[in-house]
């Protein structure tokens, strides 16, 4: 559990945060590093210790030049922050998480719908205090360099709307079976305290507003 979610969706450091170890023939070792690396840079960096070429549209950059016995330079500067997104089923809203030096940012849906958060990880590892409106001016630096990277609220409406049409057409398909299908899914024992409770929420959401 962290900050009492679950699974890998979280953006919380226990979840998001995963140490990375490499080792192989011509890497140094014993080496310590504190750079921002991400799992898309997983790829380039075997290509690269493949001697592969690699394509010129790839998201991430190879590793080798930090990890490598004799110099390699970057063939182009590494980013210094690190992105992650979630669109599960398993959320209310789209996530996303900007990572550079001592901050992340969160921000969620259409950035307004819900509010961002901003932790500074070297002072609060715990990520237990929410400073978004301590430093304005951090928070507007990383939401432009979010919306820089990935225009997060169009994204958001997109996949909002793609799962309304997604459910309203799997409901449809079931006709008068509805009911009892979505009684009997995972959630039964939690959905049969007040079935009609439920139905009346998911009609809301379907019929609400991002």
């Amino acid at each position: 559990m962290e900050h009492r979610q679950f699974y890998k969706m979280s953006m919380f450091e226990g979840s998001s945060h995963v140490p990375l170890m490499i080792m192989g023939p011509g890497l140094k070792s014993g080496l310590q590093l504190n750079q921002l690396v991400s799992l898309v840079d997983l790829y380039p960096t075997v290509l690269d210790i493949a001697d592969v070429p690699a394509v010129g549209n790839l998201s991430g950059q190879s590793l080798l030049p930090l990890l490598s016995k004799v110099r390699v330079l970057f063939k182009k500067q590494h980013p210094d922050w690190v992105l992650s997104e979630y669109h599960g089923c398993n959320v209310n809203a789209s996530t996303y998480m900007l990572r550079s030096g001592r901050w992340k940012y969160i921000a969620y849906a259409d950035g307004l719908t819900v509010p961002p958060q901003l932790f500074d990880v070297t002072l609060d590892k715990e990520e237990l205090h929410n400073v978004v409106l301590k430093f304005p001016d951090v928070q507007a630096r990383l939401d432009k360099l979010l919306r820089g990277i990935v225009n997060y609220p169009e994204v958001s409406t997109t996949v909002h709307l793609y799962n309304k049409n997604e459910f309203n057409a799997w409901r449809q398909s079931l006709g008068s079976n509805y009911s009892q299908v979505i009684a009997d899914l995972r959630w039964h024992v939690d959905w049969q305290k007040d079935a009609l409770a439920y139905e009346r929420a998911i009609d809301k959401w379907l019929y609400g507003s991002l």
